[in-house]
C-alpha cells in the first residue's frame, strides 16, 4: 500500500511538471475505449534473432538487489518507485540500458501457481487466463528522450526469445486502438490479434465487453475468459 501511495504521488507530480493533467485524468476516466488482445505464439519463433540494436545501448533484466543497491538510474522516478512493487510481487522487469540509465522497459508476468493471486488485473479486462507455460506482457515505457529511436520494437523480441529460452510458449499483451504507436509496435512483432474489448474506465472501476458480440460464447471457450456470461462485466 505504501508503494502504491507513493507511486501515485510520484507520477501525479511528474505529469503536473509537464502540464499536463488532462492525460492524467485520460487514462482514469474514459467511456468505451476499444482494446485490443494478442497474443504471441514463442514455439514459431526461431532460436535466433538478430535484434538490431545500437551498441550504446544492451539488454538487461531487472533484479530486485540491483535496484535496492541503486545500480540503474530511472529519468522518470514514478518508474522505479513501480519496480520496488512489482519486483516484490514476484513479477519481472526487462530493460534497455544507456550507460547506467533505463531508458525503457516492460513489464511480464510468467505464470506460476504460487504466484497466481499475483496476476495483473488487464488479464480480467481483456477476458484472458494465463496457464502453464504462459505469461502477460505490460506497461512497456520508452523515455521520452529516446522515443523515435526504434527500442520498443527490440524490447519486446529480446522479451520472448528470453521467454521462449526458458520453455514458455505463449505470451498475452494489448494495446489500445486509438494509440498509433502501440498499434504499430504490435504489428511490426507479428503478434495475433484476439477479439477487440470495449472498456470504461471511472478511476478504479473498470467494466469490459466484446466488442463484436459474436464472438462471446467462442471466445469463452478458446481462451478461458475469466467471465463466463455474455454481457461480461469485469
Amino acid at each position: 500500500m505504501i508503494y502504491k501511495i507513493r507511486l501515485i504521488f510520484y507520477r501525479i507530480r511528474e505529469i503536473l511538471a509537464e502540464g499536463n493533467l488532462r492525460k492524467l485524468i485520460q487514462t482514469r476516466l474514459f467511456w468505451n475505449r476499444i482494446a485490443t488482445p494478442v497474443e504471441m505464439d514463442l514455439t514459431t519463433l526461431p532460436s535466433q534473432i538478430n535484434i538490431k540494436l545500437d551498441t550504446e545501448y544492451k539488454f538487461i533484466e531487472l533484479k530486485l538487489a540491483d535496484l535496492q543497491a541503486s545500480k540503474w538510474d530511472f529519468p522518470i522516478y514514478s518508474r522505479r518507485v513501480k519496480a520496488m512493487q512489482n519486483l516484490n510481487n514476484g513479477w519481472r522487469n526487462f530493460a534497455i540500458i544507456k550507460d547506467s540509465s533505463v531508458v525503457g522497459d516492460v513489464w511480464c508476468i510468467p505464470y506460476h501457481r504460487e504466484l497466481a493471486h499475483h496476476m495483473h488485473r488487464d488479464l480480467k479486462m481483456l477476458g484472458i487466463r494465463c496457464g502453464e507455460g504462459e505469461a502477460y506482457a505490460f506497461d512497456m515505457l520508452i523515455d521520452p528522450t529516446y522515443r523515435g529511436k526504434n527500442l520498443a520494437v527490440p524490447l519486446h523480441r529480446q522479451l520472448h526469445l528470453t521467454l521462449k529460452t526458458e520453455g514458455f510458449r505463449k505470451v498475452y499483451g494489448y494495446y489500445w486502438d486509438d494509440y498509433l504507436p502501440a498499434l504499430w509496435m504490435h504489428k511490426v512483432v507479428k503478434y495475433h490479434e484476439l477479439p477487440k474489448r470495449q472498456v470504461s474506465r471511472f478511476f478504479f472501476i473498470i467494466r469490459a465487453r466484446y466488442l463484436d458480440k459474436t464472438h462471446d460464447s467462442l471466445q469463452d471457450i478458446k481462451n478461458g475468459s475469466l467471465i463466463k456470461s455474455k454481457e461480461d462485466k469485469s
